[in-house]
């Protein structure tokens, strides 16, 4: 890592959600971009064919809720893989107002085109843990992913208080000793 990169994932008052962050985009990113580029999938499409492959029979707006991704993009990419015939949709029996997405034979197929890649990256990602490593984290993901809805339901908290603004050049008071960049004086 450089010193640089260093400063700014220790540097922030969010370390351990900007280091996720960083992880999770450094992964994706390339990827997803791959994958659009050789497929001409978008990502809530690639995202879409990920989880119907995981979990048939689900809605739009599930996969929504499970990703993040707005209702319209996921609309959208559910029209663009069916159209494609990588998806079917059909009414709910319980309620005929809901559309169960299904993934079809075609989408299966593509999703193995694309998934080995994804794969190969992960362990690419995971080549500098030992196996003790790569269990404990497994384990803290885990743990982390299971108390997410405690706390991913609350909006951004406006109560907390105002950072001081900034003079120019300055970077923020919370900068870590030791960073190249000039603390703020207090």
């Amino acid at each position: 890592m450089t010193p640089e990169l260093k400063d700014i994932l220790d540097g922030v008052p969010i370390p351990m959600a900007y280091k996720i962050g960083y992880i999770s985009n450094s992964y994706r990113e390339l990827s997803f971009r791959a994958i659009e580029a050789r497929y001409g999938l978008t990502r809530p499409e690639i995202l879409s064919l990920i989880f119907l492959y995981f979990k048939d029979g689900i809605t739009a707006t599930e996969i929504c809720e499970f990703s993040g991704h707005l209702k319209t993009n996921i609309s959208r990419a559910v029209i663009a893989l069916e159209k494609r015939g990588m998806l079917k949709r059909e009414a709910d029996p319980d309620d005929q107002r809901r559309q169960l997405l299904y993934i079809t034979p075609a989408g299966r197929k593509q999703h193995d085109m694309f998934m080995p890649g994804l794969e190969l990256r992960e362990q690419r990602m995971m080549a500098c843990l030992s196996a003790r490593e790569r269990e404990q984290l497994e384990r803290l993901l885990r743990k982390m992913c299971a108390h997410a809805p405690e706390w991913n339901g609350s909006p951004l908290s406006m109560d907390a208080p105002e950072r001081p603004a900034l003079g120019k050049g300055l970077a923020p008071h919370w900068t870590r000793a030791g960073s190249k960049y000039p603390a703020k004086e207090k």
